[in-house]
Protein backbone atom coordinates (compact mmCIF):
# COMPACT_ATOMS: atom_id res chain seq x y z
CA UNK A 1 0.00 0.00 0.00
CA UNK A 2 2.70 2.15 0.53
CA UNK A 3 4.41 2.23 -3.03
CA UNK A 4 1.13 2.78 -4.22
CA UNK A 5 0.85 5.90 -2.63
CA UNK A 6 4.32 7.12 -3.25
CA UNK A 7 3.58 6.42 -6.83
CA UNK A 8 0.39 8.06 -6.84
CA UNK A 9 2.06 11.24 -4.97
CA UNK A 10 4.62 11.29 -7.86
CA UNK A 11 1.95 10.63 -11.02
CA UNK A 12 -1.09 12.54 -10.00
CA UNK A 13 0.68 15.41 -9.57
CA UNK A 14 2.54 14.82 -12.99
CA UNK A 15 -1.14 14.11 -14.59
CA UNK A 16 -2.67 16.77 -12.94
CA UNK A 17 -0.16 19.35 -14.28
CA UNK A 18 -0.08 17.95 -17.91
CA UNK A 19 -4.85 18.67 -17.90
CA UNK A 20 -3.86 22.13 -16.79
CA UNK A 21 -1.63 22.66 -19.23
CA UNK A 22 -3.47 21.67 -21.75
CA UNK A 23 -7.25 23.34 -20.50
CA UNK A 24 -7.30 26.66 -19.18
CA UNK A 25 -10.64 25.17 -17.36
CA UNK A 26 -9.22 22.35 -15.79
CA UNK A 27 -6.71 24.30 -14.56
CA UNK A 28 -9.84 26.60 -13.26
CA UNK A 29 -11.40 23.78 -11.08
CA UNK A 30 -8.20 22.47 -10.15
CA UNK A 31 -7.75 25.80 -8.38
CA UNK A 32 -10.78 26.19 -7.19
CA UNK A 33 -10.47 22.52 -5.37
CA UNK A 34 -7.39 23.35 -3.97
CA UNK A 35 -9.60 27.27 -2.07
CA UNK A 36 -12.25 24.84 -1.04
CA UNK A 37 -9.99 21.81 0.32
CA UNK A 38 -7.85 24.67 2.13
CA UNK A 39 -10.95 26.66 3.67
CA UNK A 40 -13.10 22.92 4.40
CA UNK A 41 -9.42 22.00 6.22
CA UNK A 42 -8.69 25.16 8.19
CA UNK A 43 -12.48 25.33 9.39
CA UNK A 44 -12.46 21.98 10.77
CA UNK A 45 -8.90 22.92 12.39
CA UNK A 46 -10.27 26.08 13.67
CA UNK A 47 -13.63 24.77 15.29
CA UNK A 48 -11.39 21.90 17.06
CA UNK A 49 -8.84 24.37 18.60
CA UNK A 50 -12.07 26.59 19.84
CA UNK A 51 -13.63 22.94 20.85
CA UNK A 52 -10.64 22.41 22.98
CA UNK A 53 -10.29 25.56 24.84
CA UNK A 54 -13.89 25.92 25.35
CA UNK A 55 -14.31 23.03 26.94
CA UNK A 56 -10.50 23.31 28.91
CA UNK A 57 -9.18 20.02 27.74
CA UNK A 58 -5.72 19.19 26.32
CA UNK A 59 -5.26 18.86 22.70
CA UNK A 60 -3.46 15.60 22.60
CA UNK A 61 -6.33 13.60 23.93
CA UNK A 62 -8.61 15.29 21.11
CA UNK A 63 -5.83 14.90 18.03
CA UNK A 64 -7.71 11.51 16.86
CA UNK A 65 -10.39 12.51 16.88
CA UNK A 66 -9.74 15.70 14.55
CA UNK A 67 -7.44 13.73 12.26
CA UNK A 68 -9.90 11.00 11.24
CA UNK A 69 -12.44 13.37 10.43
CA UNK A 70 -13.29 13.29 6.95
CA UNK A 71 -13.88 16.70 6.36
CA UNK A 72 -10.04 17.13 7.34
CA UNK A 73 -8.64 14.07 5.46
CA UNK A 74 -10.39 14.38 1.83
CA UNK A 75 -9.28 17.88 1.77
CA UNK A 76 -5.79 17.23 3.24
CA UNK A 77 -5.31 14.06 0.76
CA UNK A 78 -6.29 16.51 -2.17
CA UNK A 79 -3.56 19.42 -0.91
CA UNK A 80 -1.35 17.03 -0.80
CA UNK A 81 -1.42 16.43 -4.71
CA UNK A 82 -2.13 19.98 -5.02
CA UNK A 83 1.03 21.56 -3.63
CA UNK A 84 3.36 18.95 -5.72
CA UNK A 85 1.60 19.80 -8.99
CA UNK A 86 1.88 23.73 -8.74
CA UNK A 87 5.86 23.09 -7.80
CA UNK A 88 6.47 21.14 -11.08
CA UNK A 89 4.29 24.05 -13.01
CA UNK A 90 7.07 26.47 -11.44
CA UNK A 91 9.12 24.11 -13.62
CA UNK A 92 7.55 24.45 -16.82
CA UNK A 93 6.85 27.92 -18.31
CA UNK A 94 4.34 28.23 -21.14
CA UNK A 95 5.56 30.21 -24.25
CA UNK A 96 9.45 30.24 -22.68
CA UNK A 97 11.76 31.40 -24.56
CA UNK A 98 14.60 29.56 -24.88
Amino acid sequence: MEWFMLAALIIVPMLMLALAYYSRPIRNVLHALALLSFYCAGSVVAIAVYRTVQHDTTFTTDVHAILLNPWLLYPGAYLGLYVPYRILGGFVKKNQPH
